[in-house]
């Protein structure tokens, strides 16, 4: 079997010890400066059995069908990451390909990075920054989130623990899921949160039916004083800034490319898609990628989202 592992950083990622271990498991090669997937011969020829192993940021998170098609003798893609919105899963089914995740690796992580958020922006740290550091006792002052109400979109992995931080808090916690039921906290429907409770974090994956779920009535029926923190998908993005910019919403976090700290006026804790970056993360995520791949290599596809 042979493992083409793709990744800008592979080196920095993983440590001699777990190279040495894939280079056990097959026969490995290591491309590290990117390339479209069309351009690397070794990769699109040959006919040997193969495991495409592929960090995000090497295909720009997007790997399309036209990509995978002129892969011989794929038997598996092993992601590096949790998402994998970036790739046809339905298609990789249909070609006999598994295609397998990593799961929980940053939930600590990112968890964490959400209850920073919402203290910075109960406390208009945002503000504060672009006023220069200049106080000012009436527009910076903020307010205590112990005994607020918390809102938990989605009670997986991410949103249970941030339910468990806003408990640590001091907060009372609501939340709404499809399926999870947890009676530490208390169930609400959508509608009753998103219009009662004092921050609301969204922790959902994007799918077709969570990008649709939030809609403009009900993010609009949010109290002007709610904090909005979300650690995935935007749910209509420029709709959550306008309702800042217009002094209909105190506070919204989010991570991602496109946006910084400093271009998003308003009580706006704007950051690079980051939240899951500490190192006890990476060292999971690095120990996760390398079992997953010697599982492939032997025909594991533990943790595949598209079982065959």
């Amino acid at each position: 079997m042979k493992v083409f592992l793709l990744s800008p950083i592979a080196h920095q990622l993983l440590s001699d010890e777990q190279i040495e271990q894939l280079q056990s498991a097959g026969e490995l090669v290591i491309i590290n400066k990117i390339k479209p997937i069309q351009e690397l011969p070794d990769l699109t020829s040959g006919d040997e059995d193969r495991i495409l192993a592929i960090d995000p940021d090497f295909c720009q998170w997007k790997i399309t069908n036209e990509d995978i098609n002129k892969i011989p003798k794929l038997k598996a893609i092993v992601l590096q990451t949790t998402s994998f919105s970036y790739i046809d899963i339905a298609y990789c089914k249909e070609k006999g390909i598994s295609v397998v995740n990593l799961r929980g690796f940053s939930s600590l992580a990112v968890a964490e990075w959400a209850i920073m958020a919402a203290l910075n922006l109960a406390r208009k740290i945002p503000l504060l920054i672009q006023d220069g550091w200049k106080l000012n006792f009436n527009k910076h002052k903020g307010y205590e989130l112990r005994g607020k109400t918390a809102g938990i979109i989605g009670l997986g992995r991410i949103g249970r623990l941030v339910a468990e931080n806003c408990m640590g808090i001091g907060m009372k916690v609501n939340y709404w899921s499809r399926q999870t039921r947890d009676d530490r906290f208390t169930f609400s429907e959508i509608s009753d949160l998103m219009s009662s409770c004092d921050v609301i974090f969204l922790a959902l994956p994007r799918n077709e039916e969570t990008s649709v779920l939030l809609t403009e009535e009900l993010l609009r029926s949010m109290k002007k004083s709610t904090i909005f923190v979300r650690t995935g998908f935007p749910p209509n993005h420029e709709l959550l800034l306008r309702m800042i910019k217009d002094g209909d919403l105190y506070g919204y976090a989010f991570d991602e490319d496109e946006s910084t700290f400093g271009e998003c006026q308003g009580n706006v804790w704007a950051s690079p898609p980051n939240a899951w970056l500490t190192n006890e993360s990476t060292n999971s995520n690095a120990e996760q990628w390398v079992d997953a791949i010697v599982r492939a290599v032997n025909g594991d596809y533990t943790n595949a989202v598209n079982a065959l």
